[in-house]
C-alpha cells in the first residue's frame, strides 16, 4: 500500500512539474492568438503525420520481432504491435512505464519470458540512443556557426557563470555524487555474489541474467541490416512527423529539414523526461527551439507544441486502448481453449 501511495505522488509530482512548466511557457502571451493559429492550422499536413507516427509503431514492433526471433523465442508481429502501443498509452500515466508494460503485456499473449523481452527492450534503447546522437551530430555538423553563438549565448555564459561564482558548491556536489555511486555499486555486487535462491539481490540477478541474454540477441540476430534498415525508417517516420506539421502552420511552414531533425532531437529529450507523456517538458523545450533559435513567434511556437504534443497523446490513448483490448481478449480466448 505504501509502495503504491509514493507511486503516485511522484507521478502526480512530476505531473503537476509539467503543468507548471505548461503556465510558465504560456504565461504572458496572447492566448487567443494560440487558439487562433490551431483552428486555422491545415490539419490535411497533422494528418499525414498521424499516419506516420502509427507507421513508425509498427515498424518498431517488426524491428522488435527481430530481436526476440534471435533469443529463440516467436512473438507475433500483431501482438508485438499491440504490447508497443499498450506501453506508450502507460507512459502517458506513468513515465518510463511504458517498457515493463509491453514487456508484460507480450510474455502474457506470446507466453516469452519477461527477462528476455526486457533484454531486447534495452538492446533496443541502446540503438536509439546511438541513433538520437547521429541525429545530434548532423543537426551540430549541419548548423554549427548558428549553434553555436546560441548555445554560447543561453547555455554557456551562464553555466560558466555560475560555475565560478560557486565554484565550491560545484566540486562538493560533484564528489558526493561519485561517492554516493562507487558505494552504491559496490554494495550491490557484493550482495548480490552471496545472495541466495529467494531474496532481493538473488532475483536483482536473475533479472540480470535474462536482460544478458535479450541484449545478447543483438550479436546472435540473422539480417542485422534489416534491422538497421528498419531503425533508419523508424527514425525517419519520426522526423516526418515533426516536418509535415511544419505545413499546418504559416509561422513554421519555411522551416527547412534540418529544423526538422532539431526539433525531433530536443522533442525526444522531452517525452523521456520524467512527465507524464512529456506532458510540459516536450512543449517547454519544442517552443524554446523554434522562439530562441529559429525567431518564430511565440504563439505560432506554442501552437506547434500543441498540436504535435497532441497528435501523440491521441494516436497512444486510441491505438494503445484498443491494442490492450485485443491482447486482453487474444489472452483470455488462449486460456478458454486450454480449459
Amino acid at each position: 500500500m505504501k509502495t503504491s501511495t509514493r507511486r503516485y505522488a511522484r507521478v502526480f509530482l512530476s505531473l503537476l512539474l509539467g503543468l507548471v512548466l505548461l503556465w510558465l511557457i504560456t504565461r504572458g502571451q496572447d492566448i487567443e492568438q494560440i487558439i487562433r493559429e490551431m483552428r486555422q492550422a491545415n490539419y490535411l499536413w497533422v494528418g499525414l503525420a498521424m499516419l506516420c507516427a502509427i507507421l513508425s509503431h509498427f515498424v518498431r514492433a517488426i524491428r522488435w520481432n527481430m530481436l526476440i526471433a534471435a533469443t529463440g523465442y516467436r512473438t507475433k508481429t500483431i501482438e508485438t504491435f499491440y504490447a508497443v502501443m499498450t506501453g506508450y498509452m502507460a507512459n502517458l500515466a506513468i513515465p518510463r512505464m511504458g517498457e515493463v508494460t509491453r514487456c508484460f503485456s507480450l510474455s502474457k499473449s506470446s507466453k516469452t519470458p519477461f527477462n528476455a523481452l526486457a533484454g531486447t527492450v534495452l538492446a533496443e534503447r541502446v540503438f536509439d540512443l546511438i541513433s538520437l546522437m547521429v541525429i545530434g551530430f548532423l543537426i551540430i555538423a549541419g548548423q554549427l556557426d548558428f549553434l553555436r553563438s546560441f548555445l554560447k549565448r543561453v547555455f554557456w555564459n551562464p553555466l560558466v557563470r555560475s560555475a565560478t561564482e560557486n565554484w565550491l558548491l560545484f566540486a562538493v556536489t560533484g564528489m558526493l555524487v561519485l561517492l554516493l555511486l562507487a558505494a552504491g555499486i559496490y554494495v550491490v555486487r557484493k550482495k548480490t555474489r552471496r545472495s541466495v535462491e529467494g531474496d532481493f539481490f538473488y532475483k536483482i540477478k536473475r533479472q540480470w541474467r535474462g536482460f544478458a541474454h535479450g541484449f545478447a540477441s543483438i550479436g546472435a540476430m540473422r539480417g542485422k541490416g534489416w534491422f538497421i534498415l528498419h531503425t533508419f525508417l523508424i527514425w525517419g517516420l519520426y522526423f516526418m512527423t515533426v516536418y509535415l506539421c511544419f505545413f499546418a502552420i504559416g509561422a513554421t511552414a519555411h522551416l527547412t529539414p534540418l529544423a526538422g531533425l532539431t526539433l525531433l532531437a530536443v522533442g525526444s529529450l522531452g517525452i523521456i523526461a520524467p512527465v507524464p507523456g512529456g506532458i510540459g517538458t516536450y512543449h517547454f523545450v519544442t517552443i524554446i527551439t523554434l522562439t530562441e533559435l529559429y525567431g518564430i513567434a511565440s504563439e505560432p511556437a506554442t501552437s506547434y507544441a500543441y498540436i504535435t504534443h497532441a497528435n501523440q497523446v491521441i494516436i497512444n490513448l486510441l491505438a494503445g486502448t484498443f491494442s490492450w483490448i485485443m491482447l486482453s481478449v487474444g489472452t483470455r480466448k488462449t486460456q478458454t481453449s486450454k480449459l
